[in-house]
């Protein structure tokens, strides 16, 4: 009884911590800085180069896109890739706010992949064709064509609140404290 109640303990905490940190994310995607862009900027560019990021900018906007980076994968499944889009905005009662885009996309080469694999080991008919359609899908490169997906990226906002003002991601830490304990 009493591991059980440990156990029941540990998964409550784990969803607390969960809740916490969705609550955190969802009150930083509409965080108003009361600091101008021109003053935020330089922390969302620092925050991306110690990252490791590279970026295009629009001259006289606050828009900036980083170049893809390599996510993963390769010799034996799909690469994939992410990049960001991040724009400044001001209010127009005051304040700035940031609004993240995240791109992903994913591609996968033909010609040695799983589909091949299977041929090789004896495959069935429909390993066959899955390759017919993967050939005739390709592009000139044997790359099966990209997939591509955006969608806003609160993990990102919520990180750069954490650098540009952490005393209010500290508020929202503790008030995410309060409502799931």
């Amino acid at each position: 009884m009493r591991s059980l109640l440990v156990v029941v303990l540990c998964l409550l905490a784990g969803c607390s911590r969960s809740l916490r940190e969705n609550y955190q994310r969802d009150k930083a995607a509409s965080h108003v800085y009361q600091r101008t862009l021109p003053d935020l900027w330089p922390e969302v560019k620092a925050h991306l180069q110690k990252e490791g990021y590279s970026w295009k900018e629009m001259p006289g906007r606050y828009v900036l896109e980083t170049e893809w980076r390599d996510a993963g994968g390769g010799t034996l499944g799909p690469t994939s890739s992410s990049r960001f889009l991040i724009e400044g905005h001001t209010l127009p009662n005051g304040g700035s706010i940031l609004r993240v885009m995240r791109g992903n996309r994913m591609s996968q080469a033909i010609g040695g992949g799983n589909v091949e694999q299977r041929i090789a080991q004896g495959g069935s008919a429909r390993a066959q064709e899955e390759q017919a359609v993967a050939r005739a899908n390709a592009n000139t490169t044997g790359v099966l064509p990209t997939q591509q997906s955006y969608a806003r990226d609160l993990e990102l906002e919520l990180e750069l609140l954490r650098r540009i003002e952490p005393d209010a991601a500290g508020r929202l830490a503790q008030q995410a404290a309060l409502e799931y304990p």
